[in-house]
Parts: C-alpha cells; structure tokens; sequence
C-alpha cells in the first residue's frame, strides 16, 4: 500500500465518521456476502416527466471504491440493518467514492 493509499483510506473514515457511515454487506451477482462500510441517504430529487418534473425520493449508497475495487452492477446488493437495497444504476465515480441510486 503507498502513502497516498494510506491517505485515501485515512479520508474516506474521516468521512464515514462525518456523515455516519454504517456497516453494510454487499452481495455480488455470483458470491458470497461482504462487509463493508457505507454512507446511506435518501433525499428528494426533481426528476423530468413529461413536460413537468415531479420530486422522486432517490435512495443512494456511497462506498470506498478501493473496498470493492470496482463498480457495484446493476442487481447486486447491500443489506443494512436487515433491509436489502438492490443497485438500481451508479450516479457518480471520481475513482476513489462511488454513489450508487438503490432500490428495496
């Protein structure tokens, strides 16, 4: 691990510890379940329909990209506090935090 993974590491726990990580576990398409340290949100959004735009309740899981070292895909899972959320599609990646839009 270099210096500057280590900085990154230090950062992101600095973050959960702001805005009140959880633990979570992640659930692949084909493996078994991990733990996992994630930031859970929901907030109200303006979304298009049509020629209006309506507010949607979005739900998002942001999550060290270098735990998972990748992308979480569309249908895999994180389980926090007994409910299951399922990726619905990823919302931002600046290759160290990805947000991902969930769904239960």
């Amino acid at each position: 691990m270099t210096d500057f993974d280590t900085l990154q590491n230090m950062l992101w726990d600095s973050v959960l510890a702001k805005l009140g990580g959880v633990d979570a576990a992640f659930t692949s398409l084909t493996g078994a379940p991990s733990s996992i340290k994630v930031v859970f949100a929901e907030s109200m959004q303006l979304q298009p329909s049509g020629l209006t735009q309506t507010w949607l309740q979005v739900k998002t899981i942001e999550y060290s990209l270098a735990d998972l070292n990748r992308e979480a895909m569309v249908g895999e899972s994180f389980t926090i506090g007994g409910m299951r959320y399922f990726v619905q599609s990823i919302m931002n990646n600046d290759g160290y935090v990805v947000k991902a839009v969930v769904s239960e």
